[in-house]
């Protein structure tokens, strides 16, 4: 059996529409020869709304919103840069700097550069972090490869 996707579908229930079918008559040719694999009732209706509508793409309308490309080259080599200037840099200044989100600037950080955090003050200031005795020694931390 082939294999369809969602756009093969579309163009098919866009036939039958042009060929002045139902879309109970479209539903049901759909079941006949895609089994398994056939769209629900409700899209083929939706697709014979938007076709009647004078929608004539069956791909994907583009959507607004915010796009997903914070994770640029540009980005990663500016927040680089910016680690390798200076090592006690702050998640949240590198975000500010390159104006992506502290999770964006995380990601990019530990699973791009594979750069991890490490304290400067040694194993000492990771057990005082634990007891929260010496803030001082905890905001020495740096950046490292």
């Amino acid at each position: 059996m082939l294999s369809m996707d969602k756009n093969d579908f579309r163009s098919l229930i866009k036939h039958y529409f042009l060929r002045g079918k139902t879309a109970k008559e479209t539903k049901e040719k759909l079941n006949k020869y895609y089994v398994a694999n056939a769209p629900s009732d409700y899209t083929v209706k939706y697709w014979f709304r938007e076709f009647r509508g004078g929608r004539n793409s069956t791909t994907d309308e583009v959507r607004s919103g915010r796009p997903s490309d914070a994770v640029t080259e540009e980005n990663v080599k500016k927040i680089h840069e910016m680690v390798l200037a200076d090592r006690k840099v702050k998640v949240r200044e590198l975000a500010d700097a390159t104006k992506i989100s502290t999770e964006r600037t995380r990601h990019i950080l530990g699973e791009i550069l594979h750069m991890k955090k490490l304290c400067a003050a040694g194993c000492r200031a990771c057990s005082l972090r634990n007891k929260n005795t010496n803030a001082r020694a905890l905001r020495k931390s740096v950046w490292t490869c």
